[in-house]
This record gives structure tokens, sequence and C-alpha cells, in this order.
């Protein structure tokens, strides 16, 4: 007996609601379904099924053989979509969300190397901050900046970042610069609001001496609740912001920003890539979430 192949047939049946129905189902006949019941229930030792020539109902034994087959069979089946999918070429449309930040400052630049390595792949990039469910907005692979709240997905980290606290250099040599987080509410600050609530985020720091971060939110004239603009006021000399270092790591490699308060930078989140755990194995999720991972370690690096 295969016993694989008399679990569906079961399966078949309490699903049909009878051995002729699931017989029609299956393209076999009735007493093919018969016995492959037959034979489970004999290889199990118990009755799985009570029958009459009116009606059938399961056993005890057999609600839990057919909720466990059940799980058996759907694991069987994405066992071999994902091993079909593992030995074929990267290919087919490949949606990607993820923060604008990020892309322009990371991804987007990079795109090149990995359209020419796989141009099978028809990758399409939408750029968002929001929670979004994956699933229902078709999305293969979502890179995020906050701790994954969905535990049904797969998620890895990329990159540990940085609060970095930084101004143009026009700024500094017209102003000079701040030596400690409570210097800063002598000087020209630009704060960051939360779009949703309107609210400032706070400024976190850290003491050399390892102590716990603790906020201090200088006051600002002026508030962004858009990152780049506020990276762009800053850039044109506007006063001294504090973003997450990979929102500013362009600006402070062509030195359009500088760092400051380099003694108290204070670990920021994640940046995380998630996707949904049936897509492990697919070629075109896997390679892609491999150029993520090379990518963000030379960053790191």
């Amino acid at each position: 007996m295969d016993r694989l192949e008399a679990m569906q047939v079961f399966c078949a049946v309490v699903e049909a609601g009878g051995f002729s129905k699931a017989a029609q189902r299956l393209g076999i006949s009735t007493s093919s379904v018969t016995n492959q019941v037959a034979a489970l229930e004999k290889h199990f030792g118990v009755r799985l099924l009570q029958r009459t020539t009116r009606s059938m109902s399961l056993t005890a034994e057999g609600v839990v053989c057919h909720a466990q087959a059940r799980q058996v069979l759907a694991g069987m089946a994405a066992l071999e979509a994902d091993l079909q999918q593992a030995g074929q070429r990267p290919s087919g449309s490949l949606r990607v969300d993820m923060p604008s930040s990020i892309s322009r400052n990371i991804v987007a630049p990079a795109l090149p190397r990995f359209i020419a390595a796989y141009p099978e792949i028809d990758l399409r990039l939408t750029v968002s901050d929001r929670l979004i469910d994956m699933v229902e907005e078709g999305i293969d692979v979502m890179l995020r900046i906050v701790p994954p709240q969905d535990s049904s997905l797969v998620a890895r980290s990329l990159l540990k970042m940085e609060y970095l606290c930084c101004a143009s250099p026009d700024f500094i040599a017209r102003h000079g610069q701040p030596h400690t987080p409570q210097a800063l509410d002598k000087f020209a600050c630009l704060n960051f609001l939360y779009p949703k609530s309107r609210q400032v985020r706070p400024w976190l720091f850290q003491d050399a001496d390892g102590a716990e971060p603790y906020a201090h939110t200088p006051p600002a004239a002026l508030s962004f609740d858009h990152i780049e603009s506020m990276i762009a006021a800053a850039q044109a000399g506007c006063g001294i912001v504090q973003a997450l270092s990979v929102s500013v790591m362009q600006p402070l490699r062509d030195g359009s920003l500088l760092p400051l308060l380099q003694a108290y930078r204070t670990a920021g989140p994640d940046v995380w890539v998630l996707f949904h755990p049936r897509q492990l194995r697919a070629a075109k999720v896997q390679v892609f979430v491999d150029f993520l991972a090379q990518l963000f370690q030379q960053q790191a690096g």
C-alpha cells in the first residue's frame, strides 16, 4: 500500500462526502477507493469511518487522521513545488517593496548588476513606509526598518543602523558645533514628525560609559514628516538633524553633511528583509534575498 496515496483517497472520501463521489473526483473506481480506505484502517489498526448503506461519518480516530493527513499532504505538495522551483532558472515577475531611503541610498544604485545577472526576472519595485499585507498586495519581498510584527513571515536582519547627528559644512562654519546633546538647544535643529501622529521623533543618545540610551529632543523651528526633505534642508544649511545612518549615508560620503556628536551615537533599528515561507525556495526570491544580503554586508563593511 502507498500510504500517501491512501491518505489522499481517504481525505477525498471525507471531503466529497462519500466513496462514489470521491471516486468520481479522483477518476478511479469506487472499489479502488473502498480498498484504499480499508487498507489504511488495517495499517493503523483502527476504524476511521462509520459506514451504513445511507450515511457515513468519521470516528474519533478518523477526525485525527483526517487533520494530520491534510497536513502531511500539504507539506508534500509544498516540498515538491519548492524543489521544482529551486531547480529552475530565476525568472518571472518579482514584486519588491521598500522605504525610499533604502531604495535611493543602497538598493537602486546596485540594481544594474542584479539585472545583468538575472535578465529573465521582471523586477517591479515600489517605495513605501506603510505596513502592508504582502499576500493581499502581491508583494514577494519587503524591506522594513521596524521589527517584523507578522510571525508568519520569514525575517532576516540585513543591517544594524545607528542614529547619527549631522549638519552641512556651511552651517558648522557659520555656527560652530555642539559638544554635548544638551548643547543642541542653542543651535538651529530640524525635527522629524511621525507621519500619522504628527508627534516629534525623540532624539536618542548614548554616553561613552555604555549607559542606557536616553532622549534629549532639542526645540526646532523647522519640522518635517518626510525624511528626505529634512535631510535636503540640512544639506542646504538649515540646521542640525538626527537621522538613521541609512538615510544620511550618501550625504556623509559626498561631504554635503558632516557628523556631529560622534561620542554620543546610539544604535537604531535593523533593516529587515521579509518574505513568505512558501517562497523560501522560489529561485527568483532566493537570488534577490542573497543579492540584498551581500549588498548590505558591503555597506556594513
